[in-house]
């Protein structure tokens, strides 16, 4: 185990990072205390409870949330789709865990802290930062335990996952026709029957325009709307009112100087004289005379220095610049090297310098101390690093106080603007998609606001969850249902439509009828048609005017059988013909874009590969998912951070 993981961790790592792999999605935590209540799924009897399918669901909104930032919808969390697929993830995370109980993969307290101390995120300088890791942990509102025991557990899956999702090997040939096809490209020629030269002759009768209205009821009707109260409680509103002592701004900055501070800089160029760590004594020692000599030279003539990296250094990355290497902070090269560095002034030249990769001379081109801020110049952000931090703290509990008022005092919303200092806004008549914007866009609380409880009762909504730490109630104060426009509010638009339908429809008649001509064989002036200029198109960068289902139409034409023709409606309903006229494959295909195609077919073919594993795993189990019992609880999904509310025993249903 240990030597996968050493020989493996970058895998391991993009492994344990990959939104392809669904069962890394959600980690393999086990929140137990199930209760009485009968699981959501069982695999070879092992149960899965509804309080790990709940907690799977709250991870899978935050990485949305993540990901779509202001266009996250909690909402999103109630598609039955996007529910079965978690409890499906949740059953495959069991199998693995099954699988690599059996075969004894663990992973010990050794290997797990040299893991973490390896991943980047948590360095600071170049070197693993225990605050660093604390602070990066506490952003994702996870706690160190939690974080390395779900991590120990994922390593321990990696041996079972990581040969089939990166050991697929895909041959040259099948890149290279991949690529190919992908890369290819078509000679089209368009010919467009506009639909405005017959809106002329579309006449549309009045009975017809009457009979469309009659049959289409609800295409005319004006939106329900709703005079609403609304109340948000954010962690920023609460921020706002939080006070900050001067003497806990002052210890912040004493407590925390290096975070005020600039590091030590140095900036250097170096010529290189290489030898191994496996080179022979003879080759080292000559190495090492040549470095004398080289520091010899450029101690002699210091103008010349970057002449002579150009002609004697053995860097390649560096040599054709002079043997300049850049600015960079202590941790940022070997230790040898650095100490030389830090330990001169700019202007010196140092060595010969002995490092694993040879004998360097080191000019040293310029040094900038360490440099602090000043607590006037910072003051302003640790006062509000601090409020917001109050202000987390109080969050929970004004969360819990908000929920319970919203339903103790459901009738207004008046009172918990008042007990929590918040503000409550009244507006005038709005939409439902107005509602939605004003809560955030967040169609859970628009859904919510306009059901026939609230409309009805005229109560307080739930406090919903909007965004992260944001929460929403609402209450209609006067309703306005939906109802039907007058015909002859809508006749003319009704009108319109269907005059513009009759010519697209009399356009892709007269189109389909000069097709049919050259298909037969007829010349393009006897099917009256004028082509335009061929274009070249390709998949990726299709020329405007060619809508997307003509464009993989044209596409699916077999190269043998052009020239072809395809059609397509215009976006103004015109009718199109485009000529097919030629193939034209890619003129050369380099080895990088072709090892990409590569790469790219082999992570499908891994993730594949992946998929009949759990395939095979999931038919030597007993796997059972109890879709009614899923479909019940839909909508009672918890998305919030905050634990649900105390209410009476038959009380309105608290949402968290």
């Amino acid at each position: 185990m240990y030597d996968f993981l050493a020989k493996h961790k970058r895998i391991v790592q993009v492994l344990l990072t990959l939104a392809v792999l669904p069962f890394l999605f959600f980690g393999v935590d086990r929140y137990g205390g199930g209760g009485d209540e009968p699981p959501l799924a069982t695999v070879g009897g092992d149960p899965i409870t509804r309080q790990e399918f709940d907690q799977a669901l709250r991870d899978q909104g935050d990485r949305m949330r993540q990901s779509l930032g202001r266009g996250y919808d909690p909402a999103l969390l109630d598609n039955p789709e996007v529910r079965y697929a978690v409890v499906e993830n949740l059953v495959n995370q069991r199998l693995l865990v099954g699988e690599a109980t059996r075969e004894r993969f663990r992973v010990s307290d050794v290997q797990l802290a040299q893991f973490i101390a390896g991943i980047e995120a948590f360095h600071v300088d170049g070197k693993f930062s225990p605050e660093r890791y604390r602070d990066v942990l506490q952003a994702q509102n996870m706690v160190p335990a939690g974080f390395e025991e779900r991590l120990r557990r994922d390593l321990a899956l990696a041996p079972l996952q990581e040969p089939l999702a990166s050991g697929s090997l895909v041959a040259r040939s099948s890149a290279l026709r991949y690529l190919s096809l992908l890369e290819q490209r078509r000679e089209v020629a368009a010919a467009l029957i506009d639909a405005e030269s017959f809106a002329r002759d579309a006449k549309v009768d009045d009975d017809a325009v009457k009979a469309f209205y009659d049959q289409n009821p609800n295409a005319f009707m004006t939106p329900e709307q709703a005079k609403i109260e609304i109340a948000t409680l954010s962690i920023d509103a609460i921020a706002e009112k939080s006070a900050v002592d001067a003497a806990a701004v002052r210890k912040q900055y004493d407590d925390h100087l290096a975070t005020y501070t600039t590091p030590e800089e140095r900036s250097a160029a170096h010529i290189l004289i290489a030898a191994r760590a496996d080179a022979s004594d003879a080759d080292k020692a000559a190495a090492k005379k040549k470095a004398g000599d080289v520091a010899a030279r450029v101690r002699a003539a210091p103008a010349r220095f970057a002449e002579i990296a150009r002609a004697e250094s053995q860097d390649p990355g560096s040599a054709g610049q002079g043997g300049d290497l850049g600015s960079f902070q202590r941790g940022s090269m070997v230790k040898p090297f650095e100490d030389a560095v830090f330990a001169a002034q700019a202007g010196d030249i140092v060595g010969p310098v002995e490092t694993d990769f040879g004998w360097h001379v080191i000019r040293v081109t310029g040094a900038r101390a360490a440099t602090q801020r000043p607590f006037d110049e910072v003051r302003a952000q640790i006062e509000a690093d601090l409020r917001r931090a109050a202000a987390q703290e109080a969050f929970q509990s004004a969360a819990d106080q908000f929920q319970n008022l919203v339903y103790e005092q459901a009738d207004s919303l008046q009172g918990v603007g008042k007990a929590l200092g918040i503000a409550v806004q009244t507006t005038d008549f709005v939409t439902r998609t107005q509602a939605q914007q004003l809560a955030g866009n967040s169609a859970k609380f628009a859904e919510a606001l306009f059901s026939p409880e609230s409309v009805q009762g005229k109560r307080n909504t739930d406090a919903i969850e909007v965004a992260p730490s944001t929460l929403v109630a609402g209450r209609i104060v006067e309703y306005r249902p939906a109802a039907p426009q007058p015909y002859d509010a809508v006749k003319a638009e009704i009108r319109r439509q269907l005059e513009r339908q009759a010519a697209a429809d009399a356009a892709a008649r007269v189109g389909r009828e000069k097709l049919a001509l050259l298909e037969q064989g007829k010349s393009d002036r006897e099917a009256g048609l004028a082509f335009g200029k061929p274009v070249e198109l390709s998949r990726n960068q299709p020329a405007a005017g060619v809508p997307p289902d003509a464009l993989a139409k044209i596409f699916q034409v077999t190269p043998s059988s052009l020239p072809s023709y395809v059609t397509g409606v215009t976006p103004r309903g015109g009718f199109a013909i485009f000529r097919v006229i030629r193939v034209i494959e890619p003129e050369a295909i380099d080895e990088a874009r072709l090892k990409l195609a590569g790469d790219r077919l082999g992570d499908q073919l891994g993730r594949e590969f992946v998929s009949a594993y759990l395939a095979s795993l999931r038919a030597r189990s007993d796997v059972t998912i109890d879709q009614a019992l899923l479909e019940k609880q839909e909508g009672e999904v918890r998305t919030t951070s905050t634990p649900p509310a105390k209410r009476p025993s038959g009380g309105r249903r608290m949402m968290p």
